[in-house]
């Protein structure tokens, strides 16, 4: 009895050691779970790497986490940028901001193409199994466009006859409950070459509470925001998914699967005293793909070569007003309209690999078509040209891996891939930003990985790119930007040097990085020569020259005792440009995250999550920083039988006020709990 009981116990803090160390793991930690594999990025790559983490998706539920931003929270050297006048969250990763880093949903492109930007919090975990995250030495086979590091949202699979999934979510404050969500999924095997998975999900969300520690400010004689309650900080949202895969034989996989999401959301006026105030909303915010994943296996063993084809349409259709007052009833000043928006994607990638000798040869080709179209479409002007416009781009990639086994420790993986973006049509009527011409960039990478003993060491230097948005070209920005046609794509030549393993009771990791950025396009105050902004100066888009961003990122996870454990993370990045007048933005120089968990028993587990951040800037020019902060988290799970289970956390344990936009402060303390029900 004894002895089972202590194996139990050491289970579960090796299962919680997996999940917090997944990318020391030498086995896939997922096998036999319902992760759809072919949604991996690199099918090959069953098991973790130093260069990439998997986060189990589940585990991070069991945190509070209840979307996708918040799932990759605490990976070292990701940061989120949330709130802001867009209210959206967005990931940084090691100081590349958003627009630099790719969203896949199982290896299809999702990012909005106009911009580059998607809102996280949008994509709820319901349906997901894994989120993979890759940083500079990702593959570039990946694709094209993926400067600072890629984030891949992991489909489910069933793997049973018949199961599924009820939870029930919800969370509430001093005053009250302001949100709740239901999530039902379900799967079928339903023979032995096909199988079904589908759910529908929901989330509404009224305004947050504010801790009691928050202190309202004065805008020009104007308090906006006051005590108790975030205002018009409220969202809702309606997702639905739904997969059909067949499997002919025990190698070969092929799925066609749709997702669709609808929603709305409100934005919280400006809270600070360093910017004008807006009233702005999201009516809509609607998104959906309909995509086909397919997997073929030549031959058998080791020596087998592969074939996985990716074909996908993908659409995002929403719309912002910006309105005069705060009741948000009226269209009438210069600054205020009502804009439509939607933006479609198409195309395909296809990969092969050819095993030879001790070489695996992986070749891919990637095809994007992407198109924007806005109108205003303000019904009170009847003078308003309500026209839609239509922004289209092309971008094409070819790349080529050699990974060469050169020992049974040994591996080295070369790779190149050329690409090709142009942007085709600029609908705007303004003859100055007609498109100018067709880019190509060229991209390349060597990395080292030796195993030695228990431990994983890794080398490379990897050059790669991105290419201007329809945005960064050709936006006026609502009257406060000049576009530049004349943007080229920004280049990072990653150095990196990484170490993993086993010491004693003690896994650890270890990644020394820098990044060489040159032509970095960032937001710079030029002149109103015509006056298009109507003042002195006006924003724009430029290759401002050379950047840095380096750091160190550090994990340790340590068991304290059969049933006690601790994990540790820190990260510290240094982003620097070229022109000291500009600031990098959402880029704090230290994070720090500690774990603690307990296991008593096989029914109950505690946890205690502390989130420590350095101060940071919201605005290129240094006059909007955010303060550093720290939160904790405490967290009770309770398994109630094998079917039915519980969490608990208090969030914000202390009620820390604190801002990551300046002027949008953040939750106060909030009781999260959850019920789910597996059958």
């Amino acid at each position: 009895m004894f002895l089972a009981h202590f194996n139990q116990k050491r289970l579960a803090v090796y299962v919680q050691r997996l999940f917090w160390l997944s990318a020391f793991t030498a086995s896939s930690s997922f096998a036999n779970s319902q992760v759809f594999t072919l949604g991996k990025i690199q099918v090959q790559a069953e098991t973790q790497s130093i260069d990439a983490e998997r986060i189990d998706v589940e585990q991070s539920s069991e945190q509070g986490a209840s979307n996708v931003g918040e799932v990759i929270a605490e990976v070292p050297g990701v940061t989120l940028q949330v709130g802001g006048r867009r209210a959206e969250t967005r990931a940084n990763i090691r100081g590349f901001d958003s627009r630099q880093v790719m969203l896949y949903l199982d290896g299809i492109p999702i990012h909005v193409p106009y911009d580059g930007n998607i809102d996280l919090s949008r994509f709820q975990l319901a349906d997901l199994s894994q989120v993979e995250v890759s940083k500079g030495l990702g593959s570039l086979l990946e694709g094209p466009n993926a400067l600072g590091g890629s984030i891949n949202l992991v489909t489910r699979k069933p793997v049973q006859a018949f199961e599924g999934t009820l939870d029930f979510s919800m969370e509430a404050g001093e005053e009250g409950l302001f949100k709740h969500s239901q999530n039902f999924q379900v799967g079928s095997v339903l023979n032995e070459f096909f199988y079904l998975q589908a759910g529908i999900s929901a989330f509404d969300a009224d305004d947050f509470p504010l801790s009691a520690d928050y202190q309202p400010q004065s805008n020009n004689g104007t308090v906006y925001q006051g005590e108790g309650e975030r205002l018009r900080s409220g969202s809702e949202n309606l997702s639905a998914n739904l997969k059909l895969g067949y499997t002919p034989n025990s190698t070969d996989e092929y799925s066609l699967s749709f997702y669709r999401t609808e929603g709305s959301k409100e934005s919280s006026p400006y809270a600070g005293t360093a910017d004008t105030v807006r009233y702005w909303d999201w009516p809509q915010w609607d998104k959906q793909s309909l995509y086909y994943v397919g997997y073929t296996q030549f031959g058998s063993g080791q020596q087998a070569a592969y074939i996985k084809s990716r074909l996908f349409y993908d659409q995002f259709d929403n719309a912002l007003n910006s309105y005069d007052d705060s009741g948000y009833s009226t269209v009438t000043k210069g600054y205020a309209f009502r804009s439509q928006y939607n933006d479609q994607s198409i195309g395909g990638s296809l990969e092969g690999g050819l095993p030879i000798a001790n070489h695996l040869l992986k070749a891919a080709l990637f095809v994007k078509h992407d198109e924007h179209k806005e109108r205003d479409n303000d019904s009170d002007n009847a003078d308003l040209d309500n026209r839609w416009r239509t922004f289209q781009a092309e971008t094409y990639a070819l790349g080529l891996e050699d990974q060469i086994q050169l020992s049974q420790e040994t591996r080295l993986t070369l790779g190149y891939r050329y690409d090709h973006y142009e942007l085709t049509k600029t609908d705007d009527g303004n003859s100055d930003t007609d498109p100018k011409g067709a880019q190509n960039q060229g991209n390349w990478q060597a990395k080292l990985h030796h195993r030695l003993g228990n431990h994983e060491l890794l080398a490379g230097v990897s050059l790669k790119s991105r290419f201007p948005g329809m945005k960064d070209q050709v936006s006026y920005r609502l009257g406060q930007a000049i576009p530049n046609l004349d943007l080229q794509a920004e280049t990072a030549l990653h150095y990196e040097v990484g170490m993993a393993g086993q010491l004693g009771n003690t896994r650890y990791q270890a990644n020394l990085f820098y990044a060489d950025i040159r032509d970095a396009i960032e937001t710079i105050a030029v002149a109103d020569i015509n006056d298009v902004c109507g003042g002195d100066t006006c924003d724009q888009n430029q290759n401002v020259g050379s950047a840095s961003s380096k750091g160190i990122e550090l994990q340790s996870m340590t068991a304290l005792s059969d049933t006690l454990d601790i994990a540790v993370s820190y990260s510290h990045v240094i982003r620097d440009l070229a022109d000291k007048n500009i600031v990098a933005t959402y880029s704090p120089k230290n994070t720090l995250n500690l774990k603690l968990d307990w296991y008593p028993n096989q029914a109950w587990h505690f946890g205690l999550d502390g989130h420590y951040q350095s101060d940071s800037e919201t605005r290129f020019d240094g006059t909007r920083p955010t303060d550093r902060f720290s939160l904790w988290n405490l967290r009770a799970h309770y398994r109630i039988n094998s079917q039915w289970k519980s969490n608990i956390v208090l969030k914000n344990l202390f009620d820390k006020d604190y801002q990551i936009a300046e002027g949008d402060p953040m939750p106060g303390r909030t009781l999260y709990a959850n019920l789910q029900y597996r059958f």
